[in-house]
């Protein structure tokens, strides 16, 4: 998976009309202008595209809480609403499973602060209060490891406190997970995994043993063990030692396949095409319906859409095995000419690359999302866009520009104006809705590089990661951009510091220690090195403070084609140590003053140093029992959404 979460967009009445078709939209040819290079001073600046709606609803460490709206979703048909309703509940249906990929220990904790929660009453109220500030840190990093930098996080409470706290909640009723275990003897074995920073720290760790990684998808397992094995389920499965053997523990999900089956009736022919192959993935495990279901998804395009499955590959050290997710959503009429526009236009902006890739790379379909539903690796939004399918061709990106575009506006553009050449922040602030969409685009069509994870030992989701950034950078200076209407003259001038501004504010992602081992950090660090080193990126200082700057932007589009080929080199001769050398060297540690001062900064302007975006909730409508209908609301209280969604669990 490629990665790049106020006011939401209502459709038009033909829009819809046209959208509840549920055929794969007709890409339109270029028109004369749109393949002829103009004067750019003929060319308008674009108009912004409108963000989805949403509020900060929350702030937890440092974190705000964007709690996004869909009022568009009323505006569909009622059977639309409900089938976004029925795969909204099959991707819940996967969040227990994706909360014990994260670590073996996740399910326990969160059982226990859910019942703990459930009996608010009994537990005293300063500790109540620093209980659910961690129940609102755990649900937003899916367990116990930071989402982002994948180390630990610790409660502010103690185990005496817990103990408490939990001896009360079981007092009055509370079930808190530990079946026939005694309160007591399930404590204890939870006392390492919460309090001691030694056990479990970081849940992925790149380069080193699996038994190093406390992420739940290898038991008892060395990397020497799985030397010359065959893999069946390569990525929904888990690898564990039964006596002498490693064998594949499947992992199939008929609670979510059942809610597909659910989902049929109220579907459109294409939209059927996918349920039917991903439920028989969800139910069975094997892989040839996902891949039918992935085939299926690329003609899917309509007011709703939707997919679920194992695609998240970053929390494995060896990139292969994937985390549950799942996301629902809905067309996003006001962006879908540019990206199909981009889409039409991608061929001869491939010819512009160092290396033109193999036609099959490019998505055959790219729609723009509003964000609907989630779950799973995919709640919060850690990234605005997806492509699929993980193996194979043809490929569909969906892109969540609008969320973006709301996350930039809860604060993100403030940081990148706070860090950015003073000199040029007022313009970069006015240029940044149309660089951040261009920029997400342009990794999703044409950022794609065959890659062999296997070969490439876990370094994989990082060169897939920079390798997109640096496509997107070496085609920014393309005028055809200006004649798609994706960028102005102006903008497309401003993309070296843009960038450079996002390389600084990355800083901020990694608020401990100096090693990082998230695949797009890691990809921001190796541009970084290697930018610099070309000259292309500089440290300035003005009014007392550092930021980074572009001095040549000639110099900047020739650094990134250079490193741009050098990623494909690696990848096409699947050069696992060297990838590995690089890595280790120049992209898993970052300057902790540069990090430190950035934290610094955006704390004094007030501004969060993370947007976590969530969508809003897909709610039954029920009469005598029977379903009827389906709304999405917007969430408002996260301590109330955080026990609804643990409440299955």
């Amino acid at each position: 998976m490629r990665r790049a979460g106020r006011q939401g967009v209502f459709w038009a009445l033909a829009a819809l009309t046209v959208l509840c078709a549920c055929r794969t939209a007709p890409r339109p040819a270029l028109t004369e202008a749109a393949t002829r290079a103009e004067p750019y001073a003929a060319v308008p600046e674009p108009v912004p595209a409108a963000p989805q709606g949403g509020s900060v609803i929350a702030e937890v460490g440092g974190t705000q809480v964007l709690a996004l709206a869909a009022p568009q979703f009323a505006q569909l048909p009622r059977d639309q609403r409900l089938l976004a309703y029925w795969v909204a509940q099959a991707a819940a249906a996967g969040e227990a499973t994706a909360i014990d990929q994260g670590y073996r220990h996740n399910l326990e904790v969160v059982r226990l602060l859910r019942g703990i929660l459930s009996r608010p009453a009994v537990v005293p109220l300063a500790l109540l209060q620093r209980m659910r500030i961690f129940a609102r840190t755990v649900w937003l990093n899916g367990g116990l490891h930071d989402a982002v930098t994948g180390r630990k996080e610790a409660p502010a409470f103690t185990l005496s406190d817990l103990r408490t706290a939990a001896l009360a909640a079981q007092a009055a009723g509370a079930d808190l997970g530990v079946g026939s275990l005694s309160l007591e003897y399930a404590l204890r074995a939870l006392e390492g995994p919460l309090f001691d920073p030694r056990v479990d720290p970081v849940r992925t760790l790149h380069g080193r043993d699996l038994t190093a990684s406390a992420v739940n998808l290898y038991q008892a397992v060395t990397t020497r063990d799985l030397r010359g094995l065959h893999e069946g389920y390569p990525l929904n499965s888990r690898l564990a030692r039964e006596k002498t053997s490693i064998v594949e523990q499947v992992i199939r999900l008929p609670a979510a396949a059942a809610a597909l089956d659910q989902a049929l009736p109220h579907a459109a022919p294409p939209q059927r095409a996918v349920l039917e192959p991903l439920a028989a993935f969800l139910r069975g495990g094997e892989a040839a319906p996902f891949r039918a279901a992935q085939a299926a998804w690329v003609e899917a395009l309509g007011p709703v859409d939707f997919f679920a499955g194992f695609f998240d590959r970053s929390a494995d050290p060896r990139g292969r095995k994937a985390t549950f997710g799942g996301f629902v959503g809905l067309a996003d009429a006001e962006r879908a000419p540019l990206l199909r526009a981009l889409l039409q236009a991608a061929p001869q902006l491939e010819e512009k690359l160092p290396s033109q890739p193999a036609p099959s790379l490019r998505p055959a379909a790219a729609e723009a999302l509003l964000l609907a539903g989630a779950s799973g690796a995919m709640r919060p939004l850690r990234s605005f866009a997806l492509t699929l399918p993980v193996e194979g061709a043809p490929q569909k990106s969906a892109l969540f520009a609008a969320a973006d575009e709301a996350a930039a506006r809860a604060g993100g553009d403030a940081a990148l104006q706070a860090l950015a050449d003073p000199q040029l922040s007022r313009e970069l602030l006015r240029c940044l809705p149309s660089l951040r969409f261009t920029l997400l685009a342009l990794r999703q069509v044409l950022g794609g590089v065959p890659v062999d994870a296997a070969r490439l030992e876990g370094g994989a989701g990082a060169l897939l990661e920079a390798h997109a950034d640096l496509a997107a950078h070496v085609l920014s200076a393309e005028p055809l951009l200006v004649q798609l209407g994706l960028l102005g003259p102006a903008c497309q001038a401003l993309w070296p510091q843009f960038a450079a501004a996002q390389w600084l504010a990355a800083a901020a992602g990694a608020p401990q220690g100096e090693r990082v081992e998230d695949d797009r950090q890691r990809a921001f660090q190796l541009q970084i090195w290697w930018f610099t080193g070309k000259g292309a990126l500089v440290e300035r200082h003005a009014g007392g403070r550092r930021h980074l700057a572009v001095p040549d932007a000639a110099r900047f589009h020739a650094a990134a084609a250079e490193l741009l080929a050098l990623l494909e080199e690696i990848a096409a001769r699947g050069d696992g140590a060297r990838l590995a050398d690089l890595l280790e060297r120049h992209a898993s540690r970052v300057d902790t003053q540069w990090r430190d001062e950035v934290i610094e900064r955006l704390r004094a302007a007030g501004l969060p140093r993370r947007i976590a975006v969530i969508p809003p909730r897909l709610d039954g409508v029920f009469t005598d029992g029977r379903l009827i209908d389906a709304t999405a609301t917007p969430v408002t209280d996260l301590d109330e959404q955080v026990i609804h969604d643990w409440q299955k669990l």
